[in-house]
């Protein structure tokens, strides 16, 4: 994630709710990333945490009601406002949310939010009834007209010792949307992308199965990437490493026959011709399933499987239907550019990234190394996998202008 946040200011205004102690985690976390942070807080959320403790995470001074200054280059709500690249308000009350949608500015955080021109997200923190509350409702349907993107409270125990909508939300989701906030563009936002993650898992009985190492990281690494740059990503996979933005739909899978009826079914409830990264690393034969468990006193000293052919999920898309990029591991490196250039051919992808594994670029690290191959182009990628997956974005979308670019050429 330090990809993502290194050295982007992050504005943190913070209302009167308990949850404050929540956010005291989140600076703590973008700090680890290199984000630059900087906050202001409401009177009534100084009573929850002092503002100390804030400025010893974010190293920034707190910027309250008490200690704005109008000297040359001094600490107040146009110089906070002016430096944010982005805004985050929470936790927000049903007080705050009130205040912003009819545009009252009478403490430091109003003052400060009104005036900046960054993008504005909101996370609301309150009890159900007040969330609820035909008001409140109101409310936020006028903040999300004004520009400002909602980070939906969750279901739980509550302060008031009630359980129901209104916590505020997980940390990692805020920053999931903080990321987003930051780095959606304009040809991704709203696309369809479907991922596929993980080994496939070929069953041999009810009990055992045949996979292989891959570590799914790549894959959720990627949809991540997708998800920040603003598109509508779908990630089927055989596991999930690492935790994933809520929008993200996870599909869990197991052979190649479910990845495949998932896949196709995906792409044809896309709303417009969807991205297909086949990062999965899919049986290529598969032995019949037995019922039941195998017991080695049956078996004997020697189990003997006989496996069928899979099908090629990746060549068997249409290019018509679906933008198909392709991934291959390989351990021969000797060979492994060219098998990348057959796959792109016989397989008509409009891209392929090849991991050639070995001992520097193992499995399950948390780094990776890639050639990115199209039928004009190679490149290389390397270092962590959220960068490596920004690469392989940023190549997708460059062949797609591309092609576009020679295409408007033509007509022209």
């Amino acid at each position: 994630m330090q990809y993502i946040f290194h050295n982007k200011n992050i504005l943190l205004l913070i209302s009167g709710s308990i949850a404050v102690y929540k956010m005291l985690e989140c600076v703590s976390q973008l700090r680890k990333y290199k984000a630059n942070i900087k906050v202001v807080m409401s009177e009534e959320s100084c009573n929850f945490v002092a503002p100390l403790s804030f400025e010893a995470l974010s190293g920034n001074l707190v910027l309250t009601d008490k200690n704005q200054s109008w000297v040359e280059n001094a600490p107040n709500h146009i110089s906070y406002a002016r430096w944010a690249d982005i805004v985050l308000v929470s936790p927000a009350t049903a007080n705050t949310i009130a205040k912003i949608a009819c545009g009252i500015a009478d403490n430091i955080v109003l003052t400060t939010l009104l005036a900046t021109r960054a993008k504005k997200l909101i996370a609301p923190a309150m009890n159900t009834a007040m969330l609820q509350a035909k008001q409140t409702q109101s409310n936020l349907q006028i903040l999300q007209k004004y520009g400002f993107e909602c980070i939906e409270s969750r279901s739980s125990l509550l302060a008031c010792g009630e359980d129901g909508d209104g916590a505020l939300a997980e940390v990692d989701e805020i920053l999931f949307r903080l990321a987003q906030g930051l780095h959606t563009n304009m040809f991704w936002q709203d696309k369809n992308v479907i991922i596929t993650g993980g080994g496939s898992k070929e069953s041999i009985d009810e009990v055992r199965f045949i996979s292989n190492h891959s570590s799914g990281k790549q894959a959720s690494a990627l949809a991540i990437a997708l998800y920040t740059l603003g598109a509508k990503v779908s990630l089927i996979a055989s596991s999930f490493p690492i935790k994933l933005p809520k929008h993200i739909a996870q599909i869990e899978t197991q052979s190649v026959a479910d990845f495949s009826i998932k896949i196709k079914t995906l792409i044809k409830k896309a709303e417009s011709k969807p991205f297909v990264f086949m990062a999965a690393a899919l049986a290529d034969y598969a032995p019949m399933p037995q019922k039941g468990k195998l017991k080695k006193e049956q078996v004997g000293d020697i189990l003997t499987l006989q496996c069928f052919k899979t099908q090629d999920i990746l060549a068997s898309l249409s290019t018509k239907f679906a933008y198909k990029i392709g991934f291959k591991a390989e351990i021969d490196e000797k060979n492994a550019t060219d098998y990348a250039k057959i796959m792109l051919k016989q397989k008509q992808c409009d891209m392929v990234c090849l991991n050639v594994i070995g001992n520097e670029n193992p499995f399950g690290a948390d780094n990776n190394a890639m050639k990115i191959f199209t039928h004009d182009s190679t490149q290389s990628l390397s270092g962590s996998k959220l960068e490596v997956a920004f690469g392989i974005a940023r190549a997708c979308e460059n062949l797609i202008n591309v092609s576009e670019s020679k295409n408007d050429t033509k007509d022209s």
